[in-house]
């Protein structure tokens, strides 16, 4: 990530936050990502709105450093929550990154990805009904896969969680 980019909206101490090892620096950025959200939802201003979300996404939730995933994930998460019934606008941009990191080798980037589409569904309810099928494949893995690791478009090696089934 580069520290001299221009994350606007983000505040400078936002970034450096989502960077952040520790989880509760993570969490204090999250915060500070929803009462941005709130405001620029009190304003009707979707283009910051779009912005922040996709800034998350890109730089942090699909970055190469695992802080910065877990980052962006708390901060999708965060903007979902922010956003409350007006989420059902902008659910593909928050659910497709977060399905991405359900590929993750790291167990705990995937739990954070877990958490993280369990904010986003709940505060979406109903509106999530039309991606239904997109969680469904994101959350059981390849299809093909036998349960022993080794049927044909088993993933294992992948995707450990290719046999977990919902």
């Amino acid at each position: 990530m580069n520290p001299e980019k221009d994350f606007a909206p983000l505040t400078p101490n936002i970034v450096r936050a989502l960077n952040d090892k520790l989880y509760e620096k993570r969490k204090v950025a999250a915060l500070e990502i929803e009462k941005l959200v709130r405001e620029f939802v009190a304003q009707n201003n979707t283009v910051q709105i779009k912005h922040v979300i996709q800034t998350l996404s890109q730089e942090f939730a699909l970055s190469q450093h695992p802080h910065s995933r877990k980052g962006g994930l708390i901060g999708l998460a965060a903007c979902s929550i922010a956003l409350g019934k007006d989420s059902g606008l902008y659910l593909k941009e928050l659910i497709e990154p977060v399905l991405t990191c359900f590929n993750d080798a790291d167990s705990r980037l995937r739990y954070y990805a877990c958490e993280a589409l369990y904010n986003i569904v709940k505060v979406a309810r109903g509106a999530v009904l039309p991606h239904f099928n997109v969680l469904f494949d994101g959350l059981r893995g390849p299809a093909g896969c036998s349960g022993l690791h080794q049927g044909p478009g088993c993933g294992f090696a992948e995707n450990p969680w290719c046999c977990i089934r919902p």
